[in-house]
This record gives structure tokens, sequence and C-alpha cells, in this order.
């Protein structure tokens, strides 16, 4: 009876430290629980602080736990700077859009304002004047016509319908439509295009206003000449242009499709910074490419643009009948 009583007395002890133990281990987490409530609740008073949770007590679920909590908590910290960026960045791009419309609107508003005074009657030459502020219109028109275009190419219901075309002469009408943007005194313009025609599965609206954003574009910067190639390589149409510039430099070229992008070099130029991505944009539309690359150690910097198609090859002739 002794040593039942013995076994009794032991089992009873175990029983004891073990719900001791359990009994610590609960109360131990829960206040480690409390304490993790209180340290998440002052994180989030100032989530871009580069602070941590920490467990007050070693459990490994609960280690696990607080390991994905923090990684939640970087990736808000990351999203969060992300958007303060974006929000930077959007509201530059405002000031240059306010910018670029009021220039030409100031130039109308004071022309028809100086137009109405006894002194403007006398001191303008009609003629002269209509020119200037229709000058200033096309350019606010033109500057809308991007806005607008660069909106719906970024739309979810955006399609191009494409169709059978020479791309060769639609670049030479292209080139024949713009040749006056390129007159500029010793500037020098090389066009090389193959005389037999070019087809590409494409869409004339598209491709049209591809060439006139890269035409005015080199019209813009380029500095002496601008070089137009066209061939055919490994199934695609690619065609260059390659002028040299003193105001982009090779690292401008990464940014030269990002909305209203647009150095310190190149703010009188004018233009929306729009040009290029709705290029960029109507290419791809149409399975094809727009890249850049500035030719490295030259100067002035050379940058050459290269638009790709796919080639679209003439239908095998039916065999011969018996």
């Amino acid at each position: 009876m002794d040593g039942f009583f013995r076994i009794q007395d032991l089992g009873l002890v175990l029983f004891t430290v073990v719900a001791a133990y359990f009994s610590f281990r609960y109360f131990a987490l829960k206040h480690a629980l409390r304490e993790t409530a209180l340290e998440l609740t002052r994180i989030q008073g100032d989530l871009l602080q580069n602070r941590i949770l920490r467990l007050p007590l070693p459990d490994k679920e609960l280690e696990r736990l607080m390991k994905s909590v923090n990684g939640m908590l970087e990736q808000i910290r990351r999203e969060h700077l992300a958007y303060e960026k974006r929000e930077r960045e959007f509201r530059q791009q405002i000031e240059n859009i306010s910018h670029d419309l009021r220039t030409p609107l100031t130039v109308i508003l004071g022309y028809l304002k100086w137009l109405r005074s006894p002194a403007g009657n006398t001191s303008f030459r009609l003629p002269e004047t209509l020119d200037i502020l229709e000058r200033s219109a096309r350019s606010m028109e033109h500057l809308v016509s991007q806005f607008y275009a660069f909106s719906c190419l970024n739309g979810p219901d955006f399609a191009l319908e494409t169709e059978r075309l020479d791309i060769s002469r639609l670049l030479r009408e292209s080139l024949a439509e713009h040749c006056r943007l390129l007159e500029k005194p010793g500037f020098r313009l090389d066009c090389r295009l193959p005389e037999h025609p070019v087809a590409v599965q494409g869409n004339r609206d598209a491709l049209e206003r591809v060439f006139a954003n890269l035409i005015q574009n080199a019209a813009r910067y380029a500095h002496s000449y601008l070089d137009i190639r066209m061939s055919d390589s490994c199934g695609q149409v690619l065609i260059c242009f390659e002028n040299d510039s003193l105001e982009i430099r090779e690292h401008d070229v990464p940014n030269l499709f990002d909305r209203f992008y647009r150095n310190d070099g190149s703010r009188g130029k004018g233009g929306s910074g729009l040009g290029l991505p709705i290029a960029k944009s109507l290419a791809e539309a149409m399975g094809g490419s727009l890249t850049a690359r500035a030719l490295p150690e030259s100067e002035p910097s050379v940058v050459c643009f290269t638009f790709a198609l796919p080639a679209e090859t003439a239908p095998a002739p039916p065999c011969p009948g018996p």
C-alpha cells in the first residue's frame, strides 16, 4: 500500500508540475500576444518607420506568425513609398500639362486683349497676328489630341483593326507630309527605303501616327541629321530612325518612353512628352515594338529608334492543275 500511495503522490506531483507549466505557458503567451498587439498598434501609427514585431517569449509557431506579419509590414511600407512616389510624379505631370496648355493660351488671350485696345488696332498687322493666334491654337489642339490619344490607348477596350499595308509607301507619304519640319540650315536627311512594296499587317492610322511622332521627335531634338533606313530580318520589318542630339543623353534613353518625360535640356523644345509613349503603345498594339538605344561615347549623342513589325508574307500561289 505504501508503494501505491507513493506512486499516487508522484503522479499528483507530476500532474501539478505539468499543470503549472502549461498554466505558465498560457499566461506567458497571453502576455506576449497582448504586448505584440500593443506594439503593432504603435507601428500602425507610423508605418514608414522601419520597425518590426518581436516576440517577448520564444515560441516556434508564434515566431512563424511574427515573420509573416513583419513581411506584410515591409510590403505595406514598400507600397506606401511607391504610392507617394507616383503621387509626386503625377503632381509634377499635372504641373507640366498645365504649363504646356497655359503657354499658348496666354499668347492667344494676350493678343486678343491687345487687339481690343485702341493701340492694338494700329500697332499690329492683322495677317501676322492671325498667324500667331493660329499657331498657338494649333499647339493647344496638338496637346489636347495627344492627351486624348494616350487616354484611349490605355483604356481597357482599346483594339486596332489591321490590314495588309505597304509600310514603305506609308513612310514615304509621312516623310513628304512632314518634310518641312526637317528643313533647317545645315540639316541632312538620309532616307534609304526599298523601291519594292514591303507588306505588313498593320493599321493605317496607327502607322501614320507612329511615323509622325518619330519624325516630329527628330525635328525637335535632332542636331544635324536624321538617317532613316528599312530592312527585313528574321521575318520582321525593321525601321531605324537615327539622329544626333545635344539635349538627349545616354542616361535619358531608358526614360524616353515614360509618359510626360522630358529632361531639363528639352524643356524649351515644346511637346507634351507623350509622343514616344503613344508611338510605342501603337506599335505594340499592332504586334510590333518600338525601342531606343544610344551609341556609347558619341558626341553629340546618337540615338537610334527601331520600329519593328512582323513581315506579311505573300500567300503561296495555287498549285497548277493537271
